[in-house]
């Protein structure tokens, strides 16, 4: 069929001017033609088959050379792969080396880390629930304060601390601390009292629940002397400050006492002739060594 079709095809290709002059009849003329068209087309049919077929081979090739291509990048990543794994295993093995050693430089090993750490953790608890309380509460637990600072003096004294992340929380705990001590007040917070009808501070020094000693009126009168004009005159509904304890460095003068009975307590200088200490730092309020009132508040120079 072809073989037909490409002949006839040649034979189309005659002049159609040719087959004029030769006089072909006319119906013979339009045969010829359609033979022409239909050689074209099927001519033109094949070449589009045969271009799809070797599209469709080159594509295969394609495909196979990727496919061999992935392949082989398989192989290297595998390789790779399997190099890495060892490479892992290897540093495990180091570090588990490392980590021994690490502990037994620490005298300690990861049960005895975790324990300790869960004692910073409970320590810097109790110091986050005091520093939320008020400076009164606070005074009241000034010996808590005391004794978390010597628990935390011990932890820090154990060679977990050299851990690095340990070490970070050390170094916040011990801030926090700082910060709760230096919040602890020096002296007791103040009491306060309102004056009723009838009052005096002498009355109300006296008051059990104030002093229990008229003669301290005086401290009543100082710190309370931004209202108090006259000790001898004050008013009812005053709300007066009482002053609470002692700062440090200061020894509070009450009835029945003299400088070298002061000098001569333990916790002063455990010493009656060095009276003379107490006299020269108090110069100001103290006019005759011999002569001393309750109330007054002594500094105490150190030794």
């Amino acid at each position: 069929t072809l073989y037909l079709s490409s002949v006839l095809c040649t034979s189309a290709r005659l002049n159609l001017g040719t087959l004029s002059s030769l006089r072909v009849p006319s119906a013979i003329i339009v045969v010829l033609v359609a033979v022409f068209l239909i050689c074209g087309w099927n001519v033109a049919q094949a070449a589009e088959k045969k271009m799809s077929y070797e599209e469709y081979k080159s594509q295969l090739a394609a495909y196979a050379k990727r496919e061999s291509t992935a392949v082989a990048a398989i192989t290297e990543i595998e390789k790779g792969i399997a190099s890495l794994s060892a490479e892992i295993k290897e540093i495990e093995q180091k570090i588990a080396a490392v980590t021994k050693e690490i502990y037994e430089l620490i005298e300690s090993d990861e049960a005895g880390v975790e324990a300790f750490k869960t004692k910073l953790k409970r320590l810097k608890s109790q110091i986050e629930g005091l520093t939320s309380l008020p400076s009164d509460q606070l005074y009241k637990k000034r010996d808590e304060v005391e004794a978390l600072g010597k628990d935390f003096a011990e932890l820090k004294a154990n060679p977990i601390t050299y851990l690095p992340d340990v070490a970070e929380e050390v170094v916040v705990i011990d801030g926090m601390l700082a910060r709760l001590k230096a919040a602890v007040p020096k002296v007791a917070p103040p009491d306060y009292y309102t004056v009723v009808r009838g009052d005096c501070l002498w009355t109300i020094s006296a008051k059990e629940k104030i002093y229990g000693d008229p003669y301290m009126w005086p401290r009543i009168y100082r710190a309370n002397k931004d209202k108090i004009k006259n000790p001898d005159l004050i008013y009812p509904n005053w709300v007066l400050t009482i002053p609470r304890g002692v700062p440090p460095g200061y020894h509070l003068v009450i009835r029945g006492e003299w400088l070298s009975k002061i000098a001569g307590y333990g916790h002063i200088y455990n010493d009656p002739s060095k009276w003379t200490k107490i006299y020269e730092a108090n110069k100001d309020q103290i006019k005759d060594p011999n002569l001393i009132f309750p109330a007054q508040l002594l500094a105490i120079p150190e030794e």
